[in-house]
C-alpha cells in the first residue's frame, strides 16, 4: 500500500512536470509583459500604438550592434538590450507588418559594407581610435524607401521612442511633406519682400536647413490662399498681413493643416533688415510688431504686447558703455524653462529669447494645449520703452508667462460672419505659436567661422534645434505629436547619493579649516620673519621650529579626520549593500516560503 502511494505520488509529480513543460513550450511565443516601473518606461505610448497598429506595408528595422566588439564597455551593452527590448516591443504591436532584424558588422564583413551604405557611422571607443569602430544605429526599410538612425548614444535615450516611431513613419508613408514659408523679412535673402527687392541680405539659417531636408514653397505676402498641397506652413513676423491672407491661414488650419509662426511685439531684425538703398528710396522697413491676434483670439488666446521678462534667466548685456547689465526681458532659458516632456523640447539646454512676448489666456472649445517655452513663477511683462530705456522695474505681482505654445484639436474659425467657407475643423489641426522671431535670426542663433576660406556658420545656442525639431514634428504623422519624452531608464540610488553628499560637505568644512589654518600660520611664519635677527638669514628660529610643528601636527591630525570622514562614508554604503542584498537574496524567497508554508497549514486544517 505504501509502495502504491509512493509510486502514485511519483507519477503526480512527473505528470505536473510535463504540463509545466508543455504550458512552457505553448506560451513560449506569448509576449506577457507587465510594466511596473515607476515612469512607465517599456510601455509604448498612444501615438506610436496608433501608428503600428495602422501599419499597411512592410516595415524592416535593422538593428546594427557590435556586440562581438570585446572594447564595447558594460553600459553600452545594457543599452543596447533596452533598444533591442523596445524593438521587440515594436514588433509584437505591428500585427505582423514590422519584422526585426539583428546585424553584428564585424570588420570587412558584409554587415559592415550594408552598414556603411546605410550612412551608419562607427564611434571610436578611444582618443586614437585604436579599439576600432563601433557600430550602433537602426535602419528602416520599407520597398524603396529607407531611413536611418546613424547613431544612437544614451543621450538621446529619452527621445528613442520618438526617433523610432519617427523614421517607421517616414518609410511607410508614400509622401513627404511640403513646407510653406511665409515672412515679411528677407528670410530668404535679398531684400524688402513688400517690394520684391534683391540682393543685400543672406538667407537665414534655419530657412536654409527647411528646405535642405524638405520641399518648401515660399507663400508671398500678398497671397490670398494657402496651396492645397501645403502640409505645414511657417510663418516668420507676418507683420502686416492682409485679411484675406489671415482667412486663408484659417481655412488652413481648419482643413488639418500644421501651422508654425513665429510672432514678435518687438522684432529686432526687422530694424536690421533696412539697408540704405531702402531708406534712399523712402521705403520703411517692415513693421517691427506681428501677431496672430485676429486668429488667436478664436482659439482662447493673445499675444501680449509689452515684453516679457523674468530676472532669474536675464541675461548680461552691454550697456554701450563698456558695462555688462542684466537685462530681464533679453532671456537665457535653461532646463527649468524648457519643457522637458515633449520630444521637441525635451533634449534642449539653452535657448535665447531677446524680447519676445508672451501669451495671455486659456485654450478654449476643446482645444489641447502644452506649454513649451516659459518663465519661472516670478515672470511678469514689461513695456518695450521701459526695456529700451534700461530701467525695468520689478512688480510686485509676477507669475509664469508662456512664451511658447502648441494648440491641437478641432479649430473654429476667427471668421464665422462668413457665409462661405468652413466654420469647424474636420480633421484635427496643429498650431504652434512661438512669441519671439529673433530667436531664429542668426545674429542670435548661430556664429560663422572662416574655415581654410570658407565660411562656416554653427549654432550659437539651442534656438535652431528647437525651431528645427518642431517643424520636423509638424511634418510627421499624427503619431509624432503625442509622443513624450521618455524618462532615464538608469535609476540612481537615492540614499547613496546622500550619504556621498553628506560626507563632502563634512570633507569640505574640514578642507575649509585646513586652508584657515594654513593661512593663519604663514601669516605668522611671516610676522617672524620680518622679526629675526641679520644671523637668520637661512635657519629657522625656535620660535618659527615651534610654529612649524604645530602646524604639521595641526596637518597629521587633520588628514586622518578626513580619512575617518572617508571610512564612515564605505562604512555606510557597504552597510546600505548589505541590507539591500539581505532584502534580495533572503527576505524575499523567506517571505515567499512563509507564505507557502502558511498556505499549506491551512488548506490541511480546512481539509
Amino acid at each position: 500500500m505504501k509502495q502504491m502511494k509512493k509510486t502514485t505520488g511519483v507519477a503526480g509529480m512527473l505528470l505536473m512536470l510535463g504540463i509545466l513543460i508543455a504550458l512552457n513550450a505553448v506560451l513560449r511565443p506569448v509576449r506577457a509583459r507587465m510594466d511596473v516601473t515607476e515612469d512607465r518606461l517599456y510601455t509604448l505610448s498612444e501615438g506610436t500604438k496608433q501608428l503600428l497598429g495602422g501599419l499597411d506595408r512592410d516595415v524592416t528595422l535593422k538593428f546594427y550592434f557590435s556586440k562581438g566588439n570585446e572594447q564595447v564597455p558594460a553600459p553600452m551593452k545594457n543599452f543596447a538590450a533596452r533598444v533591442r527590448d523596445l524593438l521587440k516591443e515594436y514588433e509584437s504591436r505591428a500585427g505582423g507588418y514590422l519584422v526585426v532584424e539583428e546585424y553584428d558588422p564585424e570588420p570587412d564583413s558584409d554587415e559592415e559594407e550594408w552598414a556603411q551604405r546605410y550612412g551608419l557611422q562607427p564611434q571610436s571607443l578611444d582618443m586614437f581610435g585604436m579599439g576600432g569602430g563601433i557600430y550602433f544605429g537602426i535602419v528602416a526599410v520599407s520597398g524603396n524607401r529607407e531611413a536611418a538612425i546613424p547613431l544612437l548614444s544614451q543621450e538621446s535615450e529619452p527621445r528613442l521612442e520618438y526617433m523610432l516611431t519617427r523614421t517607421v513613419s517616414e518609410v511607410s508613408s508614400e509622401k513627404s511633406a511640403k513646407v510653406g514659408l511665409l515672412s515679411a523679412l528677407p528670410v530668404n535673402g535679398g531684400g524688402n519682400p513688400y517690394m520684391g527687392m534683391g540682393g543685400g541680405s543672406r538667407q537665414w539659417a534655419v530657412v536654409s536647413e527647411i528646405q535642405r531636408q524638405y520641399e518648401t514653397e515660399e507663400i508671398a505676402m500678398d497671397a490670398t490662399e494657402i496651396p492645397s498641397d501645403i502640409d505645414v506652413l511657417v510663418l516668420i513676423h507676418p507683420a502686416g498681413v492682409s485679411e484675406e491672407l489671415l482667412y486663408a491661414i484659417d481655412q488652413f488650419v481648419l482643413r488639418g493643416g500644421r501651422l508654425l509662426a513665429f510672432t514678435d511685439p518687438l522684432c529686432l531684425a526687422a530694424r536690421e533688415s533696412a539697408n540704405p538703398q531702402m531708406m534712399q528710396m523712402g521705403m520703411p522697413p517692415p513693421p517691427e510688431a506681428s501677431d496672430l491676434n485676429r486668429l488667436a483670439a478664436a482659439w482662447g488666446l493673445a499675444q501680449t504686447a509689452d515684453l516679457a521678462a523674468d530676472e532669474s534667466v536675464a541675461s548680461l548685456l552691454s550697456d554701450g558703455q563698456g558695462r555688462a547689465m542684466r537685462n530681464a526681458a533679453w532671456m537665457s532659458l535653461r532646463e527649468p524653462n524648457i519643457s522637458r516632456e515633449d520630444v521637441a523640447t525635451g533634449s534642449l539646454s539653452e535657448i535665447m529669447l531677446p524680447f519676445g512676448g508672451a501669451f495671455e489666456g486659456a485654450a478654449t472649445n476643446g482645444l489641447e494645449r502644452t506649454d513649451l517655452l516659459f518663465t519661472s513663477e516670478d515672470g511678469f511683462t514689461v513695456g518695450s520703452f521701459a526695456v529700451r530705456s534700461g530701467k525695468i522695474d520689478i512688480p510686485d505681482s509676477r507669475r509664469r508667462q508662456t512664451m511658447a505654445v502648441r494648440l491641437s484639436g478641432l479649430f473654429p474659425t476667427a471668421f464665422p460672419e462668413r457665409e462661405e467657407g468652413l466654420k469647424l475643423g474636420v480633421k484635427t489641426g496643429i498650431v504652434v505659436l512661438v512669441a519671439d522671431v529673433d530667436m531664429i535670426a542668426d545674429r542670435y542663433a548661430t556664429e560663422s567661422m572662416n574655415l581654410f576660406g570658407q565660411t562656416v556658420v554653427q549654432p550659437r545656442n539651442d534656438n535652431l534645434a528647437f525651431a528645427l525639431n518642431l517643424v520636423e514634428q509638424l511634418c510627421g504623422s499624427d503619431a509624432l505629436i503625442g509622443l513624450r519624452s521618455r524618462s532615464a531608464f538608469d535609476r540612481p540610488f537615492e540614499r547613496v547619493i546622500e550619504l556621498e553628499k553628506e560626507a563632502a560637505f563634512r570633507w569640505q568644512a574640514e578642507e575649509q579649516r585646513l586652508n584657515e589654518k594654513l593661512q593663519a600660520t604663514q601669516a605668522r611664519l611671516e610676522q617672524l620673519q620680518q622679526a629675526r635677527d641679520d644671523g637668520q638669514q637661512v635657519f629657522l628660529s625656535p620660535e618659527q621650529e615651534s610654529e612649524v610643528k604645530t602646524f604639521r601636527e595641526e596637518v597629521f591630525q587633520t588628514q586622518q579626520s578626513l580619512k575617518e570622514v572617508r571610512k564612515n562614508l564605505r562604512s555606510d554604503i557597504e552597510r546600505l549593500g548589505v541590507r539591500l542584498k539581505f532584502l534580495n537574496i533572503l527576505a524575499v524567497p523567506l517571505v515567499v516560503a512563509a507564505f507557502g508554508i502558511g498556505r499549506g497549514l491551512w488548506i490541511r486544517r480546512t481539509r
